[in-house]
């Protein structure tokens, strides 16, 4: 049996490594970071190659992976792998959906909350050598409306949490037709409203998150005309994407009194550039990209990531793959 040549571009929790170089057919270069120019120079001579957020896949370097046997996105999104080349060249994109999705909705919580109360805000002034009560009033998460727009493995966590927490929750899912293919967990629960537009839940909203993939239909999915419907003094959390939520019309909104604040842990471009009027704002909760930077998530990911390699090479398994 050759060998399988196995990139992996930008780090891997070492659980999965381990199983991965176990395997005595598997041959695994392992890299902590590899430029775009460097990669295109080196892609082809791979069976397979493992990414994370920090690499993206163009048509042009698909198109140069011409030993590729398998395309693995170590987490859930794959709007940095360009799926329709790697489909047309019949090289199977595979994902590991859900091994991340705790993390992530933990991480839209915990922004919630940073929001609300300004808490980044308020460590900083005592930074600063000051004692300011007056300036960081908040509010409180119970009672309020939170709607999710998305209810795959993270919204729908995010969605149970915030029940927990005793606030309502609206809920849209394009994929989700009726109450009866909602989530058991969501439905049973007198707090939670299944509605059936992006509209009706961006009105309803006290704090609103997002959590879908970013393609052509979700970019500006919130934009200014839809930030103008909701209601005075509300929130915006975007912990999916950067694009999703339109970073300018959020500033022009809060500066008008229209929003009283947001948090963003996915920004337009990654890394952005600096400055960035986001992260200097007084009422914006900005971090960076931090959704699934927990150790249990990346060794799930990893772990996750491995298995269903090797399921895939030695047993022909398909769990996982999103396109063929």
């Amino acid at each position: 049996m050759s060998m399988t040549k196995i990139l992996i571009t930008d780090g891997l929790a070492k659980e999965g490594v381990e199983i991965l170089k176990a395997n005595p057919h598997f041959e695994i270069d392992l890299r902590k970071a590899t430029p775009a120019d460097e990669l295109a120079q080196i892609i082809g001579n791979y069976d397979s190659i493992v990414i994370r957020s920090a690499t993206t896949l163009t048509k042009e370097l698909v198109e140069k992976a011409t030993n590729m046997k398998l395309i693995v996105r170590a987490g859930a999104g794959v709007d940095n792998i360009d799926v329709p080349t790697a489909t047309a060249k019949k090289i199977p994109v595979m994902n590991t959906a859900s091994a991340n999705s705790l993390a992530a909705a933990e991480q839209t919580i915990a922004l919630m909350f940073s929001m609300l109360r300004m808490i980044p805000q308020a460590a900083a002034s005592l930074r600063e050598g000051k004692w300011d009560r007056d300036s960081f009033k908040g509010y409180e998460a119970t009672g309020k409306t939170m709607s999710v727009i998305g209810l795959g493995n993270i919204g729908r966590i995010v969605a149970e949490k915030a029940l927990g927490l005793g606030m309502k929750v609206v809920g849209f899912d394009p994929m989700i037709a009726s109450a009866d293919k909602a989530p058991a967990s969501l439905t049973g629960n007198p707090a939670f409203t299944l509605v059936t537009s992006v509209d009706a839940a961006v009105k309803a909203a006290d704090v609103l998150t997002v959590h879908v993939p970013k393609n052509k239909e979700t970019t500006n999915l919130i934009n200014g005309d839809r930030i103008g419907v909701m209601k005075d003094k509300s929130f915006i959390l975007n912990c999916a994407r950067g694009g999703i939520v339109d970073e300018k019309a959020v500033i022009t909104a809060i500066d008008s009194g229209k929003l009283a604040g947001a948090a963003f842990d996915v920004f337009e471009k990654e890394p952005p550039v600096f400055p960035n009027p986001l992260f200097t704002h007084p009422k914006i909760v900005c971090v960076p990209h931090l959704g699934a930077s927990t150790f249990e998530a990346q060794e799930r990911v990893a772990l996750t990531a491995a298995a269903q390699m090797l399921g895939f090479f030695t047993k022909g398994d398909r769990a996982g793959i999103i396109n063929l």
